[in-house]
């Protein structure tokens, strides 16, 4: 059978509109999707295999405390910086060529990983990893937005949800499993190098075929807009993650105060070059409609809960719970389990009760992380184990239908024109709410005194809190009948 993906023809619309050409489903969309899906499995898969391989990169490497967090952290905090400005790459050059190149960096940069002879090495290639993975997962939403009719793309993404719990849960069971296993000898090495066969087979299937075409900017990338919107969420960001280390006054306050006039500074750029007609980095425009701004707002605070929930959880398992590491990740397979349910579940409570279920599985979600803490705070030996393992089949399950519903709402609202820019924005908001998270729940979950007992209690407040705000999000979203709303404006009709 041909796995590889055909040539489309990017229309700008997914619905009928009158007067506007439609393009005629690809017939072999379905058979192709799982290539698609190679990039959101394993830009999870990397960013979690790390929370349980890093101490045995650490004994191997004997890494100093700023080697260990360059190499714990890079990757996501590259990963976030680039995704808009990889989401806008694709609508330049093209979809399918912008993911061809993403998987083939990826390739080199995972076998430079798995090759790397000294702490510098791994550092710069986990951080060139982070740029392939920015260049490569915001195709993904990008395609399933122009190949799937709007009726299919609810499984569609409901197969990107899968692929990415898939990628979650494997990352935290071979994080631990593989240097335990110390396969050949190589330690930890393989849990970098099992990325590039898949890699290699997902390029080679996307191959001989022709490229859906440039449709935005001729060939231009803002490079300004670029630079403005990394350097100043580096900025923004560096304080959260260092709170600790860095002195709040001046650098710490310093830092935040540049990095926010950096981001109104990138926002004034962009509103300018739009009113010139120049080519953007983000899609101002976008901005405008209220249900794309709600849906982006969730998904970050949705990630706050989430990435926090499970590093938190890998620590407390090891630390608390007396498992190894290849154990405490095989833990997480009821997260996996919850959030195929739900993803495949959710489409049938949509059709049944309507927007109503994003709220319904946003209640869900705070439950699971509720449920988790008062096994934390109140319970311990096998009875807390049991509760924690319910807590994220809870917990998955509201994930799992959030996540394909909440980006079916926001790629409806944006142009197919735009489509690689507005799912760099929704992956964008993913992955710096997981930093924003992991930084904040830091703070809370390390004690003031060297060697102190963590506080796991705090940090698991914070992961509460933010899905309750995620239940918010959902509500207004629905409240403002936009969470039924699928139709796509035509161009003209954009804000």
């Amino acid at each position: 059978m041909d796995t590889r993906i055909p040539a489309v023809a990017t229309p700008s619309l997914t619905t009928a509109v009158p007067g506007v050409a439609v393009a005629a489903p690809d017939p072999r969309r379905w058979r192709t999707l799982w290539v698609l899906l190679v990039g959101p499995f394993l830009s999870l898969l990397d960013a979690f295999c790390i929370n349980l391989a890093a101490v045995s990169i650490d004994r191997s490497m004997g890494l100093t405390a700023f080697e260990f967090q360059a190499v714990a952290a890079g990757y996501g905090l590259v990963y976030g910086l680039g995704l808009i400005t990889g989401g806008r790459i694709g609508d330049v050059v093209g979809r399918r060529r912008a993911y061809r190149w993403g998987l083939a960096l990826f390739a080199l940069t995972s076998l430079a990983c798995g090759l790397a002879t000294s702490p510098e090495v791994l550092i710069v290639a986990r951080l060139a990893q982070g740029a392939a993975a920015a260049v490569m997962l915001p195709q993904v939403l990008a395609l399933i937005r122009i190949q799937f009719p709007e009726d299919e793309r609810p499984k569609a993404l409901s197969w990107y949800a899968v692929s990415m719990s898939l990628g979650m849960v494997a990352g935290q069971l071979l994080g631990g499993a593989l240097p335990a296993w110390d396969l050949f000898g190589l330690g930890w090495r393989p849990v970098f190098l099992i990325a590039v066969p898949l890699c290699l087979l997902a390029y080679e299937s996307t191959g001989k075929v022709a490229q859906d075409r440039a449709v935005d900017g001729g060939g231009r990338i803002d490079l300004a807009g670029a630079a403005l919107s990394a350097v100043g969420l580096t900025s923004l960001l560096i304080p959260l993650a260092a709170a600790r280390q860095l002195p709040w006054i001046p650098w710490g306050v310093a830092l935040l105060a540049v990095g926010a006039l950096l981001i109104v500074s990138f926002l004034r750029h962009q509103q300018s070059r739009t009113a010139r007609d120049l080519p953007t980095l983000l899609p101002v425009q976008l901005f405008g409609m209220r249900p794309f701004v709600l849906g982006v707002l969730l998904t970050f605070t949705l990630y706050v809960a989430t990435v926090p929930f499970f590093v938190l959880l890998g620590l407390y398992l090891q630390e608390e719970g007396g498992l190894g590491p290849a154990a405490a990740g095989l833990a997480f397979t009821p997260v996996a389990v919850g959030i195929g349910a739900g993803a495949r579940l959710g489409l049938v409570l949509r059709a049944r009760f309507g927007p109503a279920t994003l709220v319904g599985a946003g209640v869900c979600s705070a439950a699971g992380l509720g449920l988790a803490l008062w096994a934390v705070a109140m319970l311990s030996g096998p009875a807390a184990l049991v509760t924690l393992l319910c807590a994220l089949l809870v917990f998955g399950f509201g994930n799992g239908t959030s996540v394909p519903l909440v980006a079916g709402t926001v790629l409806s609202r944006v142009p197919a024109k735009d489509a690689g820019a507005g799912s760099g924005v929704l992956t964008a908001a993913q992955q710096l709410g997981a930093a924003v998270g992991v930084a904040v729940g830091g703070v809370f979950l390390f004690p003031a005194t060297e060697g102190a007992a963590l506080h796991y209690v705090p940090a698991l407040w914070v992961a509460v809190a933010s899905a309750l705000l995620t239940v918010v999000c959902a509500l207004l979203l629905v409240a403002g009948g936009q969470g039924a709303r699928t139709a796509v404006r035509p161009p003209s009709a954009r804000p």
